[in-house]
C-alpha cells in the first residue's frame, strides 16, 4: 500500500515537473520567436523605408522641376501682360520657350500653352478644334482655384503620345488668364521599375490625391482605380493607408503577408514600398510549430520512461540537467568563438561554490545557474555576436542588453525562480561600475558574484575573434587587479587558489 501511495506520489510529482518543464522550454521557444520575428519584420520595414524615402524624393525632384519651369515662365508672362507686350510676342515667347524645354527634359514635356488676355495660344504649334473651350479645360480650373500657386491636374492620357500625362498651371497676374504645360510621368514609372529591379521591394506604387495608380512595377496596374476597385489588393491597400497615414503597416491579403511602407509626396501623391513577407514569416512559424512538437515529443518520451519504475528518479534529474545543457550548447552555437561557454562557466562556479562551502542542492542549482547564465542572448542579433573584431559602442549597448532579456525569460518559470537572478546581474561589478542596474558589493546577489568570476575567468582562456588564449600568468594577474574592484575578493582569491593548482594550465581544456 504504502508503495502505491510512494508511486502515485512520485507520478503526480514527475507530471508537474515535466508540465513545468514543457512551460520553461515553450515560454523560451516563442521568446526566441517573438524576437526573430520582431527582428526580421524591423528589417524588411527599414527597407521599405529606405526604398520609399529614396523613390519619393527623386519624384519630388523631377515634380519640382516642373513647378519651377512654370514659376519661371509665369513670371515672365507676367511682366509681359503689364508692360503691354503684343499676343504676337507672348506666343513667340511660349514657342522658344517650348523649343528650350524639349531639349532640356529630353522631350518629357510637349510644351507651352494658355489662355492669355482672353485668346487661347499654344507654343507647341498644335491648333484646337472649333468646338474647344480653354476655360471649360481642367488646367484652367484648377490654376483658377488655386491662385497663386504652381497646380497640378490630376493624370490623363495624352492623345498624340498615349503617354500617361500631367499638367502644371498658373493664374497670371490679371487673375483671368492662365499658363499651362503638360509633364510626362514616363521617368517616375522608370523610378518604380529601377527600386523594384534592385530588389529592395517586391512592389514600387505611385498613387494620386484620387488614389489612382500613376506608376506600379507590375505595369498592368497602372492607370486603374484602386478607390473603386472593390475587393482588389489595391482597395484594401488604399484602405488601410487611408486609416494610416504615412509610416509603416502589415497587410493580410489572399493568404499573403505583406509590409508596406508609404510616404507623401509634395503635391499630395504618395510613394508605397510594398514587400511580400509571406515566406518569411510563414518559414518562421514552421519552424516555431515543428521545434514545439519536437520539444512535447521529447518530454512525452522521458514522461513514459520515468513513469515506468520510481527507481527512475536519479535519471529523471540527470536528464533534466541534459536538456538543460542541450540548451546551453544552443545558446553558445550562436557565437562560434565561444562554442562551450556555458559549460565550462558551469563547472569553474560548482567548484568555486564547492570550495566556499556549498551543499549538494546548492552546488546542483549553481551549476544550472552557470548553464543559463547568457540564456539573454537568444535575443541578440547574430550579427553582433559574430562580428570579427571588436564591438563598437552600439554594438557594445546591444549586447548589453541580454542580462535583462535573460532575466525576463527565466523569471517567466516558477520552478527555478532563482536562476534570474545570475542571468540578471551576472556582469555586475564589485565596485557598483557593472551593468545592468550598477549594484555593488553584498547588493550583488551571493551566486551571481561567483558566476561573475567563473564567466571573466572564462572569457580570458577562450579564443576570441581578435585574439587568442591569453597566457595563464596575465590571466592570473587580472584576477588579482580585479579583486575589490570587479571581483568579490572571497571568490577572486577561490579562483586564483585554484589557477595555481593548475600548473599545466589544463583548466581551461575543456
Amino acid at each position: 500500500m504504502n508503495n502505491k501511495k510512494s508511486g502515485s506520489k512520485f507520478a503526480v510529482r514527475t507530471i508537474l515537473i515535466s508540465a513545468l518543464v514543457i512551460l520553461f522550454f515553450v515560454s523560451i521557444i516563442i521568446t526566441y520567436y517573438a524576437m526573430l520575428y520582431s527582428e526580421t519584420r524591423e528589417k524588411i520595414i527599414k527597407s521599405g523605408e529606405l526604398s520609399s524615402v529614396a523613390a519619393a524624393d527623386k519624384i519630388d525632384k523631377y515634380l519640382s522641376t516642373g513647378t519651377d519651369r512654370m514659376t519661371v515662365v509665369c513670371y515672365m508672362l507676367d511682366n509681359m501682360i503689364l508692360s503691354g507686350k503684343s499676343q504676337g510676342e507672348i506666343l513667340e515667347y511660349l514657342e522658344n520657350q517650348t523649343s528650350a524645354m524639349v531639349n532640356t527634359t529630353y522631350e518629357n514635356t510637349t510644351g507651352l500653352y494658355g489662355y492669355i488676355n482672353g485668346e487661347y495660344l499654344d507654343g507647341t504649334g498644335w491648333t484646337p478644334d472649333g468646338d474647344y473651350v480653354a476655360t471649360d479645360r481642367p488646367w484652367y480650373n484648377i490654376a483658377r482655384a488655386n491662385f497663386g500657386h504652381v497646380a497640378v491636374t490630376d493624370p490623363y492620357v495624352d492623345a498624340q503620345t498615349g503617354n500617361m500625362m500631367i499638367t502644371f498651371a498658373k493664374t497670371l497676374c490679371d487673375a483671368e488668364s492662365v499658363a499651362a504645360m503638360d509633364f510626362s510621368v514616363v521617368p517616375i514609372q522608370e523610378v518604380a521599375d529601377k527600386i523594384t529591379a534592385e530588389g529592395e521591394s517586391d512592389f514600387e506604387i505611385v498613387l494620386d490625391r484620387k488614389y489612382n495608380v500613376m506608376a506600379h512595377s507590375k505595369h498592368s496596374e497602372i492607370g486603374k482605380s484602386y478607390i473603386s476597385d472593390l475587393g482588389t489588393f489595391g482597395n484594401v491597400l488604399v484602405t488601410k493607408i487611408r486609416k494610416s497615414g504615412d509610416g509603416f503597416f502589415s497587410l493580410r491579403y489572399d493568404g499573403a503577408d505583406y509590409i508596406v511602407y508609404t510616404v507623401s509626396l509634395s503635391n499630395d501623391w504618395i510613394c508605397l514600398s510594398v514587400s511580400d513577407a509571406t515566406s518569411v514569416f510563414s518559414q518562421l512559424r514552421i519552424t516555431l510549430i515543428f521545434t514545439i512538437i519536437a520539444l512535447l515529443l521529447v518530454v512525452v518520451i522521458l514522461l513514459i520512461i520515468i513513469i515506468q519504475s520510481n527507481k527512475r528518479r536519479d535519471q529523471f534529474a540527470s536528464l533534466s540537467i541534459h536538456v538543460v545543457e542541450a540548451l546551453a550548447a544552443a545558446i553558445d552555437a550562436k557565437d562560434k568563438y565561444t562554442k562551450g561557454h556555458s559549460g565550462r562557466v558551469a563547472e569553474y562556479a560548482r567548484e568555486i561554490a564547492r570550495r566556499y562551502g556549498y551543499k549538494k542542492k546548492q552546488l546542483d542549482e549553481i551549476y544550472m545557474m552557470g548553464l543559463l547564465h547568457d540564456v539573454g542572448k537568444i535575443g541578440i542579433p547574430d550579427a553582433v555576436i559574430n562580428k570579427p573584431g571588436r564591438l563598437n559602442d552600439e554594438e557594445f549597448d546591444v549586447i548589453k542588453t541580454h542580462p535583462e532579456i535573460g532575466a525576463e525569460i527565466l523569471s517567466k518559470t516558477a520552478e527555478i525562480p532563482r536562476m534570474a537572478l545570475c542571468a540578471h546581474w551576472h556582469h555586475e561589478k564589485y565596485d557598483g561600475s557593472g551593468y545592468p542596474d550598477r549594484l555593488a558589493g553584498e547588493k550583488i546577489p551571493v551566486d551571481a558574484r561567483i558566476i561573475a568570476v567563473a564567466d571573466a575567468y572564462d572569457a580570458m582562456t577562450s579564443r576570441r575573434s581578435y585574439r587568442d588564449v591569453l597566457p595563464q600568468n596575465v590571466v592570473r594577474g587580472e584576477i588579482e587587479k580585479g579583486k575589490g574592484s570587479q571581483f568579490d575578493p572571497v571568490f577572486a582569491d577561490i579562483m586564483l587558489q585554484m589557477i595555481d593548482e593548475d600548473k599545466d594550465y589544463k583548466m581551461n581544456d575543456r
